[in-house]
């Protein structure tokens, strides 16, 4: 047995230091619109998807049902989302987005664009950048269809 990790294991490793560091400077520059990167990803979902189902949400944006229901009730404090009953389904309820909600999604996406930029500047060529979201994207593609 050897100490040295497999290629694997620091990829994981990678892949979570990459998270911490842009969640965290995304993060920071996301305070100014009194939001994080859960509200955006629940905005940028709804978006596409409203009205939604909050447990379709849940399996999109990847977020305890806890979680969930925590970010849409800060969304609908802000007026950026609403939950609304469900005509197909008395028993739950759709969830949308607002005209506030979708400002707020354009604005938002703004800041963590030039955010995201300035942390890779200097550090990933435009190229690396393509052959990175290329290959992400094929990971993430792979890791969806096995849920």
């Amino acid at each position: 047995m050897t100490d040295t990790p497999g290629i694997d294991t620091v990829l994981g490793g990678q892949f979570y230091l990459a998270h911490r560091y842009s969640r965290a400077a995304s993060n920071a520059a996301l305070k100014s619109h009194g939001i994080d990167l859960r509200h955006l990803g629940v905005l940028a979902d709804l978006a596409e998807h409203s009205p939604s189902k909050q447990r379709e949400l849940v399996e999109r944006v990847q977020l305890d049902k806890t979680s969930l229901v925590y970010v849409l009730d800060q969304l609908e404090r802000l007026g950026c989302a609403e939950r609304r009953p469900d005509p197909t389904d008395r028993r739950s309820h759709a969830v949308v987005i607002t005209p506030k909600g979708r400002r707020l999604l354009r604005a938002a996406t703004t800041t963590v664009d030039q955010t995201m930029r300035g942390l890779f500047e200097g550090v990933l060529p435009p190229r690396d950048k393509q052959q990175l979201s290329r290959l992400l994207g094929k990971l993430l593609a792979g890791l969806a269809d096995n849920r």
